[in-house]
């Protein structure tokens, strides 16, 4: 038999190059298997490194991942170096493997192994066979190994392991520390790894008193009931995401960041006893630690408010409890403090000036019924106090401090609103126009009502002529008697009854002229009404609008005076046909309404719509009466008419008794039942009566008319709305009549002022012609 591994004597060169083959085989599997075998280990042990010091993996887990390794470690040695090695082949595959790669030595190589391994004489003929040895070791004798294997494998594998066992061990050798807790806990030890995250807590904005231990593991507070507490919760090193705060109890919290390494949160109104801790990233030991102990703060048992108000105003003294309180301007207020416990002190902050003012000692005011129930748990002697002005609105807190240091929480806000005094309001009724004519001879009214918080001392009044090259200068002035508007629902003599006032005079035009400043037409005066209240030190004033007046001539003003009644028959036809048609929609309607079932809601809607119209009607003929009335005063003030002097004095005195500053009625219906007197003559008198007529017409027909359409609207029956709807057709027609009357007097008026004007114009005329007569004959 043949031993293709046996020595080649014959054939040294042979034997020489198989043999260095032999060992390059062997270099490149050794580098292979200790690189790959190497860097899983050292990839595993990084891997195993990372999971571990990230992970904190326990017990269970480490020793599995140390059980991997170990297994890892086997299989690719194994796999990669011990089997490669144990399969490399003899001499005979060698030079199999040789002439591969020289295809051209025709297997002389392999021959030549064969023939040295076996018994030469049943190989064959010897001479042949010491042919092909001699030749075989002479072609050796030339060849090298380089380039029948591929080595780069092997060294970059060797290469790539060594790294990595490199890095391993560099990193081992910089962090001992971590490398000896990681190799302990690789082997199912217990040490710890380095706290990646510190958590701190602080409670910032709190006293000093309330820290009653600060240390790096404990902080315990003591703080009043109600305070709330702020946690500031800071992460140094690696700051996680969020962090959690447990309660004793069971009770978590989940914070996220509010900063770069900050997380807040507010306790809010602290009622209990409360310990917490925080945990978060790898932080678990549960330190530091806070604990707060709650204690029931000092507090405020009640407010009395002692109010002496200023004594012009006549205001009672009083005391109030418990509530902000509305004070006059100018009162002194004494402010009492009832403190729980009794022995606490404090000040007051006063707002919006941020004014602390002490506390000072003095009992609580009695309430109503403390004799007899006990209110409070404090001492019924003890109190504080402070004294305040009432000079502008302010709120106040109470700030209080116990013998142990705590402040109450939470000071309420109270108010101390301050009302000023107001200047008294002036509201003209007389004369009801801001600029109006007057003439030499005439009069004008003066009728204002006054109004104060607590009282008028004086009304006075001022004319001024202003036509003097834009200077004002006073030509006259005086004073009115005041009469207190007492309101009828209000008993006794309280102060509000002297609040509003009626103030009147009557002026004399004639009396507006002074020796240096006679009356001329067209002298243009303003007249000023000032009111003085009695608040002291300094009064208030008050001052009305401006009232201008114009000096005019008789002639022109009974020219407007034409014209407004002019404008007046316009509005009195309009208001005839406006109430025709409103009659007529009224009559439609009752022709419409038959039976006596029970009313259509059409109909109402019907019935409102003319309802509406009705009102409008009565609005314009209240416009009437008011238009034709301003122009009887002021015909009545002028005293254009020489046999209206009894007239004048009444209406005057009727007028001077009316603090409405509505229209009223009352003294014109006086004045027209004096015009049936007899004996009663004069234009001015016929004015009145077109004022009384008119009156007449919007009060006892058109509101009559438009109460009797209001009742068929409200009605439920037909029957009873056709009642009312006949009723207010008849007012209508009445009133229609009473019209006409009105347009007939206003006609006969204009006629009459048509005359007058032209008997005035030729009278005007002849008194110039016989100046010009005169002037010519003088010149003569």
């Amino acid at each position: 038999m043949s031993n293709p591994n046996s020595n080649l004597t014959s054939t040294p060169n042979v034997e020489r190059l198989l043999g260095a083959l032999r060992r390059r085989l062997r270099g490149t599997v050794f580098f292979y298997g200790v690189g790959t075998v190497v860097g899983i280990v050292a990839a595993w042990l990084v891997f195993s490194y990372l999971a571990d010091w990230g992970l904190r993996v326990p017990k269970f887990g480490r020793i599995f991942n140390g059980l991997i390794l170990l297994g890892l470690f086997s299989a690719f040695l194994w796999r990669d170096l011990i089997r490669p090695l144990r399969r490399i082949p003899g001499r005979a595959g060698l030079a199999i493997l040789f002439e591969r790669s020289h295809p051209e030595l025709r297997e002389l190589l392999v021959s030549a192994v064969q023939f040295q391994g076996a018994n030469r004489t049943e190989a064959g003929n010897p001479a042949l066979i010491e042919h092909v040895l001699r030749d075989a070791n002479e072609r050796a004798g030339g060849l090298s190994v380089k380039g029948i294997l591929d080595e780069r494998p092997g060294r970059v594998r060797l290469v790539l392991g060594t790294g990595a066992a490199l890095v391993v061990a560099l990193f081992a050798f910089a962090n001992p520390t971590h490398t000896e807790i990681f190799l302990n806990r690789m082997v199912g030890g217990s040490m710890l790894w380095p706290q990646r995250t510190h958590l701190t807590l602080e409670v910032p904005a709190l006293d000093a008193i309330a820290r009653v231990i600060d240390t790096e593991e404990l902080l315990a507070l003591r703080i009043a009931r109600g305070t709330d507490v702020p946690i500031v919760i800071r992460a140094a090193g690696e700051v996680p995401d969020d962090v959690r705060l447990h309660f004793e109890g069971g009770r978590d919290l989940l914070l996220t960041r509010s900063g770069k390494n900050v997380f807040r949160t507010l306790l809010r109104s602290c009622q209990d006893d409360v310990a917490l801790y925080a945990t978060g990233g790898d932080d678990e030991d549960g330190l530091p630690r806070i604990e707060v102990e709650v204690l029931q703060p000092p507090d405020v048992g009640g407010i009395a408010v002692a109010v002496q108000p200023p004594a012009y105003s006549g205001l009672p003294n009083e005391v109030l409890f418990d509530r902000d309180v509305d004070v006059l301007a100018g009162s002194q207020l004494r402010v009492h403090v009832l403190p729980l416990p009794s022995d606490a002190t404090g000040s007051v902050r006063l707002l919006p000036t941020d004014v602390a003012v002490p506390l000072a000692s003095l009992p609580f005011p009695a309430r109503a019924g403390d004799a007899n129930e006990d209110a409070s748990a404090a001492d019924p002697g003890a109190g504080l106090y402070f004294d305040h002005t009432a000079v502008s609105s302010i709120g106040f807190r109470v700030e209080l401090t116990d013998d142990s240091g705590l402040t109450n929480p939470d000071p309420g806000l109270f108010r101390i609103q301050v009302v000023e005094d107001r200047a008294p309001t002036i509201d003209m009724i007389a004369p009801s126009r801001s600029e109006f004519e007057i003439v030499l001879g005439g009069a004008i009214p003066l009728r204002a009502r006054v109004s104060d918080d607590f009282g008028v001392e004086q009304f006075a009044w001022r004319a001024e002529i202003t036509s003097l090259d834009n200077d004002r200068v006073e030509v006259a002035s005086g004073t009115c008697a005041l009469n207190a508007i007492v309101d009828p629902a209000a008993a006794g003599d309280s102060p509000s009854d002297r609040r509003t006032f009626l103030a009147t005079t009557r002026l004399e035009v004639n009396d507006l002229a002074t020796p240096e400043i006679p009356i001329t037409v067209d002298e243009r005066y303003l007249f000023e009404l000032v009111a003085t209240d009695n608040r002291a030190p300094e009064p208030n004033v008050g001052r009305s609008l401006p009232i201008r007046a114009r000096v005019v001539t008789p002639e022109e003003l009974l020219r407007r005076m034409q014209e407004r009644l002019a404008r007046a028959r316009l509005d009195t036809l309009s208001l005839s046909n406006l109430q025709t048609e409103k009659r007529q929609r009224v009559e439609d309607l009752i022709e419409a309404l038959d039976g006596d079932g029970v009313a259509d809601a059409g109909e109402a809607v019907a019935i409102a719509a003319v309802l509406s119209g009705q009102r409008r009607v009565l609005g314009d003929a209240q416009a009437l009466a008011r238009d034709l009335a301003a122009v009887a005063e002021d015909i009545l003030y002028a005293r254009l008419d020489e046999k209206a002097g009894a007239l004048l004095d009444r209406y005057d005195a009727l007028a001077s008794t009316n603090s409405d500053l509505r229209f009223r009625q009352a003294p014109w219906r006086a004045l027209a039942a004096t015009a049936s007197e007899p004996g009663a003559t004069g234009f001015a008198l016929n004015l009145v009566q077109l004022v009384g007529l008119a009156i007449e017409i919007s009060e006892d027909n058109v509101r009559l008319a438009a109460s009797a359409l209001d009742e068929a609207e409200r009605a439920l029956e037909t029957g009873v709305r056709v009642d009312a709807l006949v009723r207010a057709s008849e007012l209508q027609s009445a009133s229609l009549v009473r019209i006409d009357a009105l347009l007939d007097e206003l006609a006969e008026w204009d006629n009459f002022q048509n005359i007058l004007s032209l008997t005035r114009d030729i009278l005007n005329r002849q008194k110039a012609l016989r100046e010009r007569t005169q002037k010519f004959a003088t010149e003569k």
